[in-house]
């Protein structure tokens, strides 16, 4: 690949999209103190100069995308990296000699990208050259390398294996997926800006955020997207205040941290309840997001295993910009979806079992796709080792996944149980009754059948009880804040626990 003349080009054609001729200049200067090269699946711009080093990371996104789109290499990783010895920058005045106005914007020739225009200039073109107020930049991370040198490499954390196509959507979950499509067909939609979705661990979040990065990098090739968890936040957020070896007043990081996020048309950002630990991450992480959320055409994605008045550290006001969009929460798979997950990454990880272990798997392992994976996984091991498997040797060596208690608790027990301890008649629990030890009765019994039967989906559980999910969601929340903010119940329900396990 011929690096000079793809850069020429990127270059040129940028240069026509600005309208500012100074802007147009500055580029054109850029254009001429950087090289290009690719190696690793890393787009790497390299300075000449010091000073071009400051300017380049404005106008970073413009030159990354139009590289990318000029390569035909969409899957590319970039880094800066700086020169080592600094050079005095332009004159302005010497810009204007050298790039006369009739020759901007034309087909520039290798020749003259390559010539060194930095010879004993003194006065700093950023005084007469502001930069690009609304340019974009890619997201970075910063890290130092030897001589003096330091690069900031894109890390793209995007699973390209998620897609919507492999995301199996359970009926209760089907809400959430079609505004997780629509999103990805129109991204940046006031209807849809910010999406927060929340849910239990491993119940498909992450995939359905990768799903939604995926479909529009597929479909929105001009967008930058970018992902990135909570945890990696921070520890990003932290590395931009160790100072380095760069020239004393010039740190790349402190400057541009929140720009590199606020300059992508798509932001998503995983597990934002870890921001508990990180005091000045999460009030970065908030100003990052309330600039993208005041930029037309700007998608805020966020998830979390919590709803966004439940997320710790986090003041009203923030907690409400979270919900001021579309805000919805994963429900664990029903029996019928686990089977159908299973049947899923069965294929995905070319294992071949009989009906009866996939129907084990669905009916025991909690309601949870990892622990799903973890099983298939482990049948795998060891029908390999054994050179076969059993529906016996199946279910001996899922022993340690499954919860037990739910092989001899059924929700009847449970019913009858909480009736006895708490004198109501199941009948009660079961009818429309809003009295209070009715209520509450039906709350904790709720609870319990959630607790302890697995195998039971939130709507199992509401068919049982003659009500929808979402009224055995909240349920179940009223339920554990009874225990939390009250001995008496707690102790009530331990018991409970206790007595069931033993029948």
């Amino acid at each position: 690949m011929d690096f000079i003349t793809l850069w020429d080009q990127a270059v040129q054609n940028i240069v026509k999209t600005f309208d500012d001729d100074k802007e147009k200049k500055l580029l054109l200067l850029i254009g001429s103190q950087v090289s290009i090269f690719i190696q690793d699946s890393i787009l790497t711009f390299q300075c000449k100069s010091q000073y071009v080093s400051t300017l380049i990371p404005e106008y970073l996104s413009f030159f990354f995308r139009e590289v990318k789109r000029l390569s035909g290499m969409q899957n590319l990783g970039v880094s800066i990296q700086t020169a080592e010895t600094p050079i005095s920058p332009l004159q302005p005045s010497y810009v204007q000699q050298q790039v006369p106005q009739q020759n901007i914007g034309q087909q520039l020739q290798p020749s003259y990208m390559q010539q060194n225009m930095y010879q004993n200039m003194q006065e700093p073109l950023a005084q007469n050259y502001p930069v690009a107020q609304n340019s974009q930049n890619t997201l970075i991370q910063a890290q130092n390398v030897n001589q003096q040198k330091s690069s900031y490499v894109f890390e793209d954390r995007i699973m390209r294996d998620k897609t919507f196509d492999n995301y199996v959507t359970d009926p209760e979950n089907e809400l959430i997926f079609a505004i997780a499509r629509k999103i990805a067909a129109d991204p940046g939609s006031n209807k849809t800006n910010p999406f927060y979705i929340y849910g239990g661990s491993g119940l498909g979040k992450s995939h359905l955020l990768f799903a939604i990065a995926n479909e529009i990098r597929k479909t929105h090739p001009e967008k930058t997207v970018a992902y990135m968890r909570g945890e990696d936040f921070i520890n990003l957020f932290v590395k931009a205040l160790i100072p380095n070896n760069k020239p004393q007043n010039y740190n790349f990081e402190q400057i541009n941290f929140k720009s590199v996020f606020t300059s992508q048309d798509v932001l998503i950002i995983d597990d934002i309840q870890n921001f508990v630990k990180a005091k000045a991450a999460r009030a970065t992480f908030f100003e990052i997001i309330a600039d993208i959320l005041d930029k037309p055409n700007h998608q805020l994605i966020l998830a979390s295993d919590v709803p966004p008045g439940n997320l710790e550290g986090f003041n009203e006001r923030e907690t409400s910009r979270f919900s001021s969009g579309v805000c919805r929460e994963i429900f664990p798979p029903n029996t019928e979806t686990r089977a159908a997950i299973t049947i899923s990454k069965c294929r995905e990880f070319h294992v071949e079992l009989p009906d009866n272990i996939i129907d084990y798997i669905a009916t025991h392992i909690r309601s949870n796709v990892r622990e799903i994976e973890g099983a298939i996984k482990t049948l795998r091991a060891v029908k390999s080792t054994m050179n076969g498997l059993t529906y016996d040797e199946a279910v001996k060596s899922l022993q340690s996944l499954v919860n037990t208690s739910s092989q001899t608790t059924t929700i009847d027990n449970v019913k009858e149980r909480v009736a006895k301890e708490l004198y109501v008649s199941v009948e009660q629990m079961e009818s429309r009754s809003r009295k209070k030890p009715i209520s509450r009765a039906r709350s904790i019994a709720i609870t319990l059948a959630s607790e302890l039967i697995p195998s039971l989906s939130l709507n199992d559980i509401g068919k049982s009880f003659k009500k929808d999910h979402s009224s055995v969601h909240t349920a179940i929340k009223r339920t554990r804040k009874w225990i939390n903010e009250d001995q008496e119940i707690k102790n009530l329900y331990q018991k409970l626990v206790l007595s069931l396990k033993r029948d």
